[in-house]
């Protein structure tokens, strides 16, 4: 079956139509550092693409407690060594880049907690500090260089997450960006920073080096990002050059064990009018939900996170089921 065999995404070429999609272990040391325990979660995987978990680029705030950061070069040397571990297997290796914000911070003693307003998140009570213009300037940067840094270790390419409560995804979000200024209002207004990233990130790395990105395809609630905000900003992306698009939603909304293919409707949507490729992820656990998928859209690259937890042999079970 052609989800197994190899393709392209974008320029860059991978083994499978499969991916793992970025999952936090909590196994890295205190100031961010990949360890051998990530390492092993990494190698001997049939899947075609890695994005390792969210990795924060600046040394202010750390959204979780072990969480792997990219935010100095003296890491640059211990993610090489991960790297060549994975590509050893033919596999290929993103990193994920993440600013927090209020969704939750590990070190909230210490952490400076930015937002594009500030606004209590109802899940942890935070309140972060309403993003200066100088701010919003500053976090573009630690982008670039965080992407910079993830191209010097040898990373196949780097992942912005615009998704699940962290930061930008809270730019583009009506429930928590109130500004009024050019990064608030209107959706163009309120991506206004998502674009900045992506090409102040191109500027550091070169046109050919692959930049994907993971977006909530709305907030799931009334007065939230709805979907076709959601497909406007995800067109401007495409155009402006993003290599690739992981659909995704934002975590307000908690889906139940028994569902499947969340995002769907959305990522179907999304493939009908751009050509970027677009990466589903969300409630996949057999073929049988992964199929039809591919075979009636344009959707044609699946990722995956629990069943690579429970089983590390995920990719080969599916091709039992073919």
């Amino acid at each position: 079956m052609t989800l197994f065999k190899e393709t392209k995404i974008g320029n860059l070429t991978v083994k499978n139509h499969f991916i793992r999609s970025a999952t936090y272990e909590g196994k890295a040391t205190e100031d961010g550092r990949p360890t051998d325990e990530i390492k092993h979660q990494y190698v001997e995987r049939d899947v075609g693409t890695i994005i390792t978990s969210y990795a924060y680029i600046t040394p202010y705030e750390q959204p979780t407690k072990n969480q792997l950061g990219i935010y100095d070069d003296s890491l640059i040397p211990d993610y090489a060594k991960i790297v060549d571990a994975v590509h050893a297997y033919g596999t290929k290796i993103i990193m994920q880049i993440v600013h927090g914000s209020s969704i939750g911070q590990g070190y909230i003693e210490t952490a400076t907690v930015l937002g594009p307003s500030a606004i209590t998140h109802p899940t942890s009570q935070i309140t972060p500090q309403e993003m200066t213009k100088e701010d919003i300037k500053s976090v573009v940067h630690y982008f670039a260089l965080a992407a910079k840094r993830a191209k010097s270790a040898g990373f196949d390419g780097v992942q912005i997450h615009c998704a699940h409560g962290y930061l930008l995804s809270q730019f583009i979000s009506p429930l928590f960006n109130h500004r009024h200024d050019q990064y608030g209002g209107n959706t163009e207004n309120r991506s206004r920073i998502v674009l900045e990233v992506y090409q102040a990130i191109r500027e550091e790395v070169g046109e050919d080096y692959p930049i994907w990105i993971k977006i909530n395809s709305s907030d799931e609630q009334e007065g939230g990002l709805s979907v076709e905000e959601f497909i406007n900003i995800a067109i401007k992306l495409s155009n402006a050059g993003m290599n690739a698009i992981e659909v995704s939603g934002n975590q307000l909304k908690k889906h139940k064990a028994q569902e499947r293919a969340y995002y769907k409707d959305a990522a179907v949507r999304l493939s009908q009018v751009i050509s970027t490729p677009v990466i589903l992820t969300g409630g996949l656990r057999e073929l049988k939900d992964i199929q039809p998928i591919y075979e009636t859209s344009h959707v044609h690259f699946f990722g995956f996170s629990r069943p690579f937890i429970k089983d590390a042999t995920f990719i080969k079970r599916l091709q039992t089921q073919i």
